[in-house]
């Protein structure tokens, strides 16, 4: 056999065994391919959540998460070798670990939000005037839903009064929808509480309705009824007795 002929053969297979060298082996690209996947689904999972929140905290996370993202999905592991592969696949992990975390961080942020808007929903915002027209100076006034025994806090504000005559405009009133049974309770410059049973608040037509206040000292006995023209139709004095035109969120 020649010299040649002999030779031939190792050639071919050194030839064969570099080109094996040049790529990787079918398990380690699976292995990349399937961590990449993981990775990308990690990724978008963590961006849509986002996009269903208000809370933009967690802005820049992941902006900075995507940047490295984007190293990963340019890797092209066929011209990688198995060596290369293991090299880069923990960064891979330790990737998919951190959207990981931030998606279970963005998750409590919705299922917070979801829950606030949720709660909102069964509450109505009504704006009102309060017309005091119960011959007493109030220096409290507070809603009371009798169905869940809740209370607002005073609408008037401390060191507040409302004289009677006076008009208390852009008070917010907040409604909760399953109520049925209201009274308000206001107090006088003798610290005496007196009960005022209310119309249906939820039979507010509209924003600016007046509520009048009403008390009889004979009987004891006093409303809160809704009336349909606003409240600029009373005549509204100004003095140190009614304070001032006022919002209250309560």
């Amino acid at each position: 056999m020649t010299r040649k002929k002999i030779l031939l053969p190792i050639i071919t297979a050194a030839l064969m065994l570099a080109l094996t060298a040049c790529g990787p082996s079918d398990e380690k690209l699976s292995e990349a391919e399937t961590a990449r996947s993981l990775l990308v689904e990690a990724k978008n999972s963590a961006e849509e959540t986002y996009l269903d929140i208000s809370d933009e905290s967690l802005r820049s996370a992941l902006d900075e998460l995507a940047e490295k993202e984007a190293g990963i999905e340019a890797l092209e592991f066929k011209k990688m070798n198995d060596k290369k592969i293991d090299e880069v696949l923990p960064e891979i992990k330790e990737l998919t670990d951190s959207y990981q975390d931030l998606l279970g961080s963005l998750s409590d942020t919705l299922k917070s939000e979801t829950e606030v808007k949720e709660e909102k929903e069964k509450h109505t915002e009504l704006t009102v005037y309060f017309v005091n027209k119960t011959g007493l100076n109030l220096t409290e006034i507070v809603l009371h839903d009798l169905t869940t025994d809740t209370r607002s806090d005073n609408f008037l504000g401390d060191g507040v009064s409302l004289g009677s005559g006076y008009t208390l405009m852009g008070v917010s009133l907040d409604i909760y929808n399953d109520s049925s049974e209201w009274e308000f309770v206001v107090t006088d410059e003798a610290d005496t509480d007196h009960i005022l049973p209310c119309d249906d608040l939820r039979t507010g037509s509209s924003d600016n309705q007046s509520i009048i206040f009403k008390y009889d000292a004979a009987t004891g006995t006093g409303s809160a009824s809704f009336k349909d023209d606003q409240a600029a139709d009373e005549p509204t004095e100004e003095s140190s007795e009614a304070t001032k035109d006022t919002s209250s969120d309560n």
